[in-house]
C-alpha cells in the first residue's frame, strides 16, 4: 500500500474528520439493514426494545439504542449448536467464518469471535495502521512477543506488521530465555509486546541471556494489551533500561477489533485508526449519556463495528474508561481523535463520595520522586469498591533514591489527595514485594486471597 505524504499508512487516517464521520453513518445504516436481515439476536432485540432498526440512520438516533455489555456475550455463548458454535450473535453461516478467536479471559469467562474473510482482513488493516503508527518500518525486523496467538493481541498484530512490510518474528509462544536469545540472534530492531513484559525483560535478560536489555538493538518498543504503556514513568523507565529511541502504545478489544488506535511519535495518546470499521462514542459510566469527543474529555468507550459480518454488535459497552487527549489534525497528518485509556470502569474505586481509578492512581505516582512505577492498591476482601477510610496502596521504591520511605508515602498520598480529591495510606513495600506479570499486570491486591 502506497503511504500518504505525512506517512500515516492509509489515506482515510488524513482525511478532513467530519467527512469520516459522514461515511460512518452511511455505513451504520448498512450495518443496521444488515443486522435486521442477519442476526436473530438482534431481531429479537429491537422487538423488545421497541425500536424500528430503519429509523436508527445517524449518531444520534444510535444514542437511543440501549447498549450490548460483555455478560450479553457470555450468556448468548451459552447456547450454541453446530450452525451456531458462537450463539444468537452469529451473523454468518457457519462456513463462511475464516477463523474463530477468544477473549485472554482476565476478566472473566472467555468469550469467542467470529471472523469472515472480510471481517479479517478489515482487522489486519487496522493492526497495520496501529503499528506503522507506533513506528514499525517496511525496513524492520520485528520480534512479536505475545503468546496465546487464540487471542486478538497474538495472530491478527503478526499480520498486521506483515502488511507493513516489515519482517515479524512471531515469538510469543516461546519462553522468556528464548525470546531474548532470538531477539539477540536477529539483531531486531523492535519487539511488540505488553507493558509488563517490557518491564519483565529488565528484571529477566541478565540472567537469561547474559547482558542487559540496553545491549540488545532494540530501538522500538510497541505495547499493547493493558494501560500503562503511555504511563509517564513507566515510559521513562523504559526508555532508560532500553535505550529505546521510540515507545508507543496501541489498543483494541477482541470483541470488535484487536487494534483500534496507536500512538504517534507525538507521545500524546492514540490516534483512532478504525475510521471506517468501527464508530467510537464515548458514554458517562453511571449514566449512559453520551459525551463529546474534545480534548479533556473522559468516559467509557462505545463501540458499533461497521461492516461487521461475523459476530456484528451493536453499542457495545468496552469497560475501558479513557480520555481524549487531541482532537483536530495532528503534525502526523492524522485527524481522528486521540485517546488514552486510563482504567476499566469496572476497577472503579469510590472514596467517600468521590470516584477514582487504580490507573489513575498510578498516573500521580509517577510524580512522585523516590517511587517506582510498581504499585498495586490493596482491597480487604474481593468486590470491595466503596472506602470511607484513606484507600491502602502499596508501592515500591527506585534502587537509587535516597528518600526514606515516610517522605516518598507522604509526597504520594498528598499529590493523589490534591488532584484526585481522594485519600490514600500508602506503604513502601520491598521491590520483590510487588511481581510484574508476563502478560498482564493488575493493579488491585485483594488481602482475603493472599
Amino acid at each position: 500500500m502506497s503511504k500518504t505524504p505525512n506517512e500515516a499508512f492509509a489515506e482515510i487516517e488524513t482525511e478532513p474528520w467530519e467527512e469520516v464521520q459522514a461515511r460512518q453513518e452511511e455505513l451504520l445504516s448498512d450495518q443496521i439493514d444488515y443486522l435486521t436481515e442477519n442476526s436473530s439476536y438482534y431481531r429479537a432485540k429491537f422487538e423488545e426494545w421497541d425500536i424500528d432498526p430503519h429509523a436508527i440512520e445517524t449518531v444520534s438516533d444510535l444514542r437511543d439504542v440501549p447498549f450490548t455489555e460483555k455478560d450479553d456475550e457470555r450468556a448468548n455463548q451459552s447456547e450454541t449448536d453446530r450452525a451456531q458454535p458462537l450463539g444468537a450473535h452469529q451473523a454468518a453461516a457457519r462456513e463462511d467464518l475464516n477463523r474463530i478467536m477468544s477473549s485472554s479471559g482476565t476478566t472473566g469467562e472467555p468469550t469467542f469471535f467470529g471472523l469472515t474473510e472480510s471481517d479479517l482482513d478489515a482487522w489486519i488493516e487496522m493492526c497495520a495502521r496501529s503499528v506503522y503508527a507506533a513506528g514499525v518500518r517496511p525496513d524492520d525486523v520485528f520480534v512479536h512477543a505475545i503468546g496465546r496467538t487464540m487471542v486478538p493481541g497474538g495472530l491478527p498484530y503478526i499480520q498486521g506488521i506483515e502488511r507493513t512490510g516489515a519482517t515479524v518474528v512471531p515469538a510469543g509462544d516461546g519462553d522468556t530465555e528464548r525470546i531474548l536469545k532470538t531477539t539477540e540472534k536477529l539483531d531486531a530492531d523492535g519487539m511488540f509486546s505488553t507493558a509488563s513484559y517490557f518491564q519483565y525483560l529488565v528484571d529477566r535478560a541478565p540472567e537469561a541471556v547474559g547482558k542487559e536489555v540496553s545491549e540488545m538493538a532494540l530501538d522500538t518498543l510497541i505495547g499493547g494489551g493493558e494501560p500503562g504503556m503511555a504511563d509517564s514513568k513507566i515510559r521513562q523507565q523504559l526508555y532508560e533500561a532500553y535505550g529505546a529511541d521510540r515507545i508507543s502504545e496501541v489498543m483494541g478489544i477482541g470483541d470488535i477489533a484487536a487494534a483500534l488506535s496507536g500512538e504517534g511519535r507525538e507521545e500524546d495518546g492514540m490516534h483512532l485508526v478504525c475510521q471506517e470499521y468501527v464508530l467510537v462514542e464515548l458514554v458517562d459510566s453511571h449514566t449512559g449519556e453520551a459525551i463529546e469527543m474534545e480534548a479533556g474529555a473522559e468516559g467509557e468507550l462505545v463501540y458499533t463495528p461497521l461492516m461487521r459480518e461475523a459476530t456484528p454488535l451493536l453499542r457495545f459497552r468496552s469497560g475501558d474508561y479513557a480520555r481524549i487527549t487531541g482532537v483536530g489534525e495532528c503534525a502526523c497528518g492524522r485527524t481522528s481523535p486521540k485517546i488514552q485509556v486510563i482504567g476499566r470502569a469496572d476497577d472503579m474505586l469510590i472514596y467517600k463520595a468521590q470516584n477514582v481509578y487504580p490507573a489513575g492512581i498510578r498516573e500521580v505516582l509517577a510524580d512522585v520522586d523516590g517511587a517506582s512505577s510498581r504499585m498495586k492498591v490493596v482491597l480487604p476482601e474481593a468486590g470491595t469498591v466503596q472506602f470511607d477510610r484513606p484507600i491502602p496502596v502499596e508501592v515500591v521504591r527506585t534502587e537509587e533514591t535516597d528518600r526514606s520511605d515516610t517522605e516518598i508515602a507522604e509526597e504520594f498520598a498528598s499529590l493523589v489527595r490534591e488532584r484526585l480529591n481522594v485519600r490514600i495510606e500508602p506503604t513502601v513495600v520491598p521491590r520483590e514485594g510487588i511481581d510484574i506479570s508476563v502478560y498482564k499486570t493488575d493493579l488491585v491486591r485483594v488481602t482475603d486471597e493472599d
